[in-house]
């Protein structure tokens, strides 16, 4: 049993795994109000909340999008804290486009949508969650440009795209400095190795740190195998942000007999839209990527990685910061 934890709840995965089916699967959403504080941040790339009813009102909006909703859990990271603990949970889930909201007027298609959830829980509550789902992939599945998408968020809501660097990193970190949860050595060797490519530009890092038959998945949909087009990925981003400092704020080691250790990283990348790259001709708007990755390794290696972020706030932040 877990301590100052409901007694039906035996393990941090059991909880994440059970609040999100009753939530979700078995449309409680008025429970959200038991396993959320009154005051519970949720943050992601388009701005933060601060209250569960907006939490609430969140819920309600997707499921009226997309009511036929199933998230399938996929893995789940957890690192234990003095109070209770961190939890990184990676969802596929399967849809249907069936109602007006985020995405427009309802398109009626099917798709699969990518989300990592991020969330402290102490006392049988999330207290406080960062969220990226990969709303750009999902607007392509949609047959939507996720340029005009993040146009679209610009011109309804400028205000939340202009806020400019500082306070866009400030969101995503503690202001206690990074948390490191795990095998240090493994802690390490991931730090180590996205400090050398977002911040040193050293791209040969992946051929010294990748397993050969490395799987990505990324942004927009990307999936993609092998060295040269993982290190085609990160170069693509770089060109378009070639003056980006990249921050750690919290990572997670979990290692389990007979499964390859896992990682979860939540990191931000900001700079200037200075190059010709990912993101189109340079504007010189500041850039914000808000991410979370997770890893699993073999023998040392990076063979799975899940790069998640949601590049229709990336193109908000163009638009709203270029616009006449």
């Amino acid at each position: 049993m877990m301590e100052n934890f409901a007694p039906e709840f035996k393990t941090p995965e059991q909880y994440i795994i059970d609040i999100t089916y009753k939530i979700w699967e078995e449309r409680g959403i008025g429970r959200i109000r038991d396993w959320y504080t009154a005051e519970c941040p949720v943050r992601t790339a388009h701005g933060e909340s601060n209250s569960v009813e907006a939490v609430v009102q969140g819920t309600l909006e997707t499921l009226h999008e997309f009511p036929d909703r199933h998230l399938l859990p996929e893995d789940i990271i957890i690192g234990t804290t003095a109070e209770g603990f961190l939890s990184s949970h990676r969802v596929r889930s399967t849809a249907t486009h069936s109602g007006d909201g985020f995405f427009g007027s309802a398109t009626n298609r099917p798709l699969m949508m990518l989300t990592v959830a991020d969330c402290l829980c102490e006392n049988n509550q999330v207290v406080e969650e960062w969220l990226v789902r990969d709303q750009a992939g999902m607007a392509i599945q949609l047959g939507l440009d996720p340029k005009a998408v993040g146009r679209g968020l610009a011109e309804k809501n400028p205000a939340a795209y202009q806020i400019g660097n500082e306070a866009m990193r400030e969101r995503w970190s503690d202001p206690n400095g990074i948390t490191r949860i795990g095998d240090e050595k493994t802690a390490s060797h991931i730090l180590k190795t996205y400090d050398a490519i977002w911040n040193d530009k050293k791209l040969n890092i992946v051929d010294e740190n990748y397993d050969r038959a490395i799987r990505l998945e990324g942004p927009s949909g990307f999936l993609d195998y092998g060295r040269f087009r993982t290190g085609g990925l990160f170069d693509s981003i770089l060109a378009s942000i070639p003056d980006g400092d990249f921050d750690p704020h919290y990572i997670i080691v979990q290692e389990e007999d007979e499964k390859a250790p896992r990682v979860s990283l939540r990191w931000s990348y900001c700079g200037t839209h200075q190059g010709r790259g990912r993101y189109g001709n340079p504007t010189g708007a500041p850039l914000s990527l808000l991410g979370i990755s997770h890893f699993e390794l073999r023998k040392g290696k990076i063979v799975n990685e899940w790069m998640l972020l949601d590049e229709t706030a990336i193109y908000a932040q163009i638009a709203a910061n270029t616009s006449k």
